[in-house]
């Protein structure tokens, strides 16, 4: 989509009737952001270099609404086995002017996310991120809401329940100044085997500042009102947990907006320090950070997503930037690892809000590539982004949440399928041996008891038919030859 220059929000007053029925102004999740667009020919339009990323040329399911994304995340949220997708919205001042904010649930029905919601929130707030994650302990994910925008919403928790969580706001946070939290994250901070919450905040002008917020979980009861705050009021918008300096507490990585550096703030027996032990040097505006090996040495590496996007790799607690973007425009709302083509290694995922594109980049061997290997270019402004198994054949799908119409895409994985592996469930063993006997003596009787599978891993001699004379190679790959 061609974007304009980020423009002034106060261009938003201007009447309807002195803009192009094609124009539309859209502002992002934590305000700061605010583009002009127009349609373009590359709309809709997916870009590969080279081989090797397992998603498509086009979204595989979208929903048909209008409404402004702020986080998209999948999980099993009723019980039945399936990735559900959650969808969390927020307002703004965009034009056209959006009516709707509430969040949603499309339950997941025979490996699809049904048309049309069937969970929506009972509220309407300004939801920039959604947390999921036994928090009261029942056993049931429940979902963190987290909450702001202009009228400071405080942060919300729907209890989770064997057919899905409450759509009524079972918790409520209680800081000690009213904000705007823009980003949420559950770890367990202190070993003790429940889910704490930490948040990243703001404010507005003329005081834009606050702390980070965290609260801790005590048995299964979250405490409103945080009992840990950051030495510095900022602007953070993103936060991640892993330990990086391996002495078995998960540390903090929090991305910051202009003026401040993004930091680390290391976990010390179970508490946080309120100053960080490590600070990138820059105060360049930061949006999205995330946690992986990327170098399979044992040592969580740190990604920022910056101008231009980098990896920090940890070489026993020393960072070090190896590795930076060539892409050619940078405007991330989201980042995200996953290894989306199951090769042992972790890849690279970003969407950005103004140009509206996503990019995966592959890692090959602990080396991720230069520029990106796949591009989605939404009509739509990007905004969030996640990764996890749809559709039901184990494989990590691709979710984007953008604003617009429609708002939710899914890209399924089209991973090919591993030789042998009939039932479908990412191995080869002894259970794929009667899946095995009835590929070969009736196809049809398969596909109806196998529909996510794909027959063609049957066909071991690579003649083109699943057959009799796949029977030795069967045999031999389930013996090790």
């Amino acid at each position: 989509m061609i974007r304009f220059a980020t423009i002034p929000l106060v261009l938003i007053c201007v009447a309807p009737a002195a803009l192009s029925d094609a124009v539309r102004i859209e502002t992002s999740k934590d305000g700061r952001e605010t583009v002009l667009l127009r349609p373009s020919a590359t709309d809709g339009q997916v870009i590969t270099r080279g081989a090797g990323v397992p998603f498509g040329t086009t979204p595989d399911w979208q929903n048909s609404i209008r409404r402004q994304v702020g986080s998209v995340r999948v999980a099993d949220m009723n019980n039945d086995q399936a990735g559900d997708v959650l969808v969390g919205c927020y307002i703004s001042q965009s034009f056209p002017p959006y009516t709707d904010w509430e969040n949603y649930i499309y339950y997941n029905v025979g490996g699809t996310p049904e048309a049309n919601p069937s969970w929506t929130s009972s509220v309407e707030r300004h939801t920039g991120d959604l947390q999921v994650g036994d928090v009261n302990l029942d056993t049931y994910p429940d979902i963190v809401s987290v909450d702001g925008g202009s009228s400071f919403s405080p942060v919300i928790m729907f209890y989770g329940a064997a057919a899905g969580p409450d759509t009524v706001p079972d918790w409520q946070s209680t800081p000690p100044i009213a904000g705007w939290a823009t980003s949420g994250l559950l770890f367990d901070i202190d070993h003790d085997n429940d889910l704490d919450l930490l948040t990243t905040n703001q404010g507005l002008d003329p005081n834009p500042y606050r702390p980070i917020y965290f609260f801790r979980n005590n048995a299964g009861a979250l405490e409103t009102t945080p009992s840990w705050q950051s030495a510095e009021s900022s602007i953070q918008n993103t936060a991640a947990a892993a330990d990086y300096d391996g002495d078995g507490w998960l540390d903090v990585a929090v991305a910051k907006w202009v003026n401040f550096q993004s930091a680390i703030y290391r976990n010390v027996n179970g508490t946080l320090q309120t100053t960080p032990i490590w600070t990138d040097g820059s105060t360049a505006s930061k949006r999205g950070v995330a946690w992986a090996d990327v170098d399979d040495n044992g040592s969580p590496d740190l990604m920022i997503g910056s101008s231009p996007t980098a990896l920090w790799s940890n070489d026993d607690g020393a960072l070090s930037v190896t590795w930076t973007s060539g892409a050619t425009f940078f405007g991330q709302q989201e980042i995200a690892f996953c290894d989306v083509d199951r090769d042992g290694d972790q890849d690279y995922a970003e969407v950005n809000f103004s140009n509206g594109q996503t990019h995966i980049y592959l890692n090959n061997g602990g080396v991720l590539s230069s520029t990106p290997s796949w591009t989605y270019d939404s009509p739509n402004v990007g905004n969030a982004i996640a990764f996890g198994d749809v559709n039901g054949d184990q494989w990590p799908d691709l979710v984007i949440g953008t604003s617009g119409q429609p708002c939710v895409v899914i890209f399924y994985n089209l991973a090919p399928p591993l030789p042998g592996d009939m039932n479908c469930d990412g191995q080869v063993n002894i259970l794929d041996i009667n899946a095995f006997t009835l590929a070969v003596s009736d196809p049809l009787a398969y596909a109806a008891a196998y529909p996510e599978c794909d027959i063609t891993a049957g066909d071991l001699n690579g003649d083109g038919n699943v057959d009799i004379l796949d029977i030795n190679p069967f045999v031999a790959l389930l013996s090790g030859g």
